[in-house]
């Protein structure tokens, strides 16, 4: 939920150099490195970084929910355990959307015809989005299943 409202995971925002996300992620990761990008993959999370002026800096991070689905050992990242407790496979977009607006958030649905299958919502605050599985279903995943949020430094309101 606060990383939907604040565009950051355990207190590291998007913008901050790999080392920020090693220290409050841990260090069980998987680098992609591609000329001037990088995806970091920790499981649940990945976070993409740019390399600018010789500096890696992030540009989103993303909490891919859908992976819960195939099995909750090693996918989540022990800080992010330590930090809430024990993960589900399945997290319903209903539930979710109640708590995050009883913690004063607020989701707003994108018209977006490029992802057939999924909903995309739009927290107003912090102009994350959020995919939901649609019709029809993806792998384990029904209709109303969160899929994942997409944290990101330049999102578009």
């Amino acid at each position: 939920m606060n990383a939907t409202m604040r565009n950051e995971v355990l207190g590291v925002p998007v913008g901050a150099p790999p080392e920020r996300w090693e220290e409050g992620l841990g260090g069980d990761f998987l680098d992609d490195v591609q000329k001037s990008r990088m995806r970091r993959d920790y499981g649940l999370v990945e976070v993409a970084f740019t390399k600018r002026d010789g500096h890696w800096e992030s540009v989103s991070a993303s909490l891919q929910i859908h992976r819960l689905a195939r099995g909750l050992e090693g996918m989540v990242p022990a800080p992010l355990e330590r930090a809430y407790g024990k993960f589900q496979e399945r997290v319903g977009f209903d539930p979710f959307r109640t708590v995050l607006q009883a913690r004063g958030g607020a989701l707003e649905e994108v018209a977006d015809a490029s992802m057939a299958g999924f909903g995309h919502f739009r927290e107003t605050t912090a102009h994350s989005s959020v995919y939901v599985v649609n019709d029809p279903p993806h792998g384990d995943l029904r209709s109303g299943a969160l899929w994942s949020i997409v944290l990101s430094r330049c999102s578009n309101p």
